[in-house]
C-alpha cells in the first residue's frame, strides 16, 4: 500500500509523546501495512530528544527497521522545527516553514501604554517542570513585584495530574539541589493555585488564542510589567519553534527572558530581532534545562534589586530595541522565515 500519514499534531511535550502507546501502535501497524509512512508533527520537538519508555524514540524506530530489513527512509518526518538535526534521521523536512501560533499577535492592534508598576510578568496556561520552578521562584521571593498567572486548579484532577512534579523532582534531584527549602517553595506555590488576575476565565485551564493567549486582555497586562519571563514549550535539544508566548513581548514592546532550547535567542536574531545583552548576560542562551533556569533566576535576582524608577530609565534606554522588535514582528512573513531557515 502507498504512503500512510500519521498526524501526531500537538501530542508532544518537549521530550516525550503524549498518548505514546497509541501513537507507537499506530506507527508499527502502518509500517507493516504500507510502503512508507510520514510522521507529521504540528509542534516541533527535537526528534533526537524524544523518548518512549525511557528509550530514545528514534532508536526504537531504527531497531524496528533493522529487524524487518526496512530502509530508514521508509519513515519520513515532517516538523515545524526550523533547525532540525539532519543527522538524526535520513528523511526529515520542515513543514512548509509555517509560523504556527507565532504570528497570532499580528492580528491585534495593541498600542503599548507602558506604566511600569511590576518588575516581572509571567503568564502560564499549562504547567511543566521548568515553568513550575521559575514560577515558584518568583512567587516565593518576589510576589509583590510580579504580575503572574498559573492556570492549574486544585479542584480539577486532570489539571493537577499534569503539574509535572515528577520531572521537576527528577531534574533537581539529579543535579543535587532538591532539598527541604526547594520542596517547601514548590508546594507552597502549588497550594495557592490557581493564580488568576480576575475571574473572567475561572476554571478554564487553557485559554484559546482569540479569548486569551494573544487577546487584548492579556496584551494589556504587558503595559504594567518591565520584563516578561517567557516559557516556551520546546526547551531541549536542537529546536527552534517560537509560539505566541514569544510573540506577546515582541508585539507589546516588552523586554524578555526566555526559557527555551539552546540558541533560541540566536535564532530570533537570525529573523532580525534584537535582544538585551547590553543590559544583562544572555550567555544563558547557550544553556538548557536546569542550568538555563538557574541563569535566568540569577538575572531575575539582579533585576529585583532595582527600584521602579531605575527600571523605567532602563526601559527608556531599550526603546530603540523594543521599537525595532515590534516593527520586525509585525512585518514578519512566512517567506522571510523560509529565506532564513532554508539556507
Amino acid at each position: 500500500m502507498p504512503r500512510k500519514i500519521i498526524d501526531i499534531d500537538a501530542d508532544v511535550e518537549d521530550t516525550y509523546l503524549k498518548n505514546c502507546q497509541t501513537i507507537m501502535s499506530e506507527i508499527i501497524n502502518a509500517l507493516h501495512n504500507h510502503d512508507s509512512i510520514t510522521i507529521r508533527f504540528a509542534e516541533g520537538p527535537a526528534l533526537e530528544e524524544l523518548n518512549y519508555k525511557e528509550k530514545k524514540f528514534l532508536q526504537i524506530l531504527k531497531e524496528i527497521c533493522q529487524d524487518n530489513n526496512w530502509p530508514l527512509e521508509k519513515i519520513h518526518f515532517e516538523s515545524p522545527n526550523k533547525v532540525p538535526d539532519r543527522s538524526a534521521w535520513p528523511s526529515i523536512s520542515i513543514t512548509d516553514f509555517t509560523l504556527g501560533s507565532f504570528p497570532a499577535a499580528q492580528q491585534q492592534q495593541h498600542a503599548p501604554l507602558k506604566k511600569i508598576n511590576k518588575t516581572f510578568g509571567m503568564f502560564i496556561g499549562r504547567s511543566s517542570w521548568d515553568r513550575l520552578l521559575l514560577a515558584s521562584h518568583l512567587a516565593t521571593n518576589y510576589k509583590t513585584m510580579t504580575l503572574q498567572t498559573y492556570r492549574n486548579f486544585l479542584d480539577i484532577p486532570a489539571s493537577m495530574l499534569n503539574l509535572d512534579l515528577d520531572r521537576l523532582f527528577w531534574q533537581t534531584s539529579n543535579e543535587g539541589i532538591l532539598d527541604k527549602k526547594l520542596i517547601n517553595s514548590i508546594m507552597n506555590f502549588v497550594s495557592e493555585l490557581p493564580l488568576l488576575l480576575d475571574d473572567k476565565h475561572k476554571n478554564i485551564t487553557h485559554v484559546q488564542f482569540g479569548s486569551g493567549a494573544v487577546g487584548e486582555e492579556i496584551m494589556s497586562w504587558y503595559n504594567n510589567i518591565f520584563v516578561d519571563v517567557v516559557c516556551e514549550k520546546m526547551i531541549t535539544g536542537q529546536v527552534f519553534f517560537p509560539t505566541e508566548k514569544t510573540a506577546r513581548p515582541l508585539a507589546t514592546k516588552t523586554p524578555f527572558l526566555i526559557m527555551a532550547a539552546p540558541n533560541y535567542i540566536k535564532n530570533l536574531r537570525r529573523l532580525g530581532f534584537k535582544s538585551f545583552s547590553q543590559f544583562w548576560n544572555e550567555g544563558y542562551d547557550y544553556q538548557q534545562g536546569l542550568q538555563r533556569i538557574q541563569s535566568i533566576q540569577s538575572i531575575i535576582n539582579d533585576l529585583a534589586r532595582l527600584p521602579i524608577n531605575e527600571l523605567q530609565n532602563m526601559y527608556e534606554e531599550m526603546e530603540p530595541i523594543l521599537e525595532h522588535n515590534q516593527k520586525t514582528y509585525m512585518e514578519l512573513t512566512q517567506s522571510k522565515v523560509r529565506s532564513v531557515f532554508s539556507e
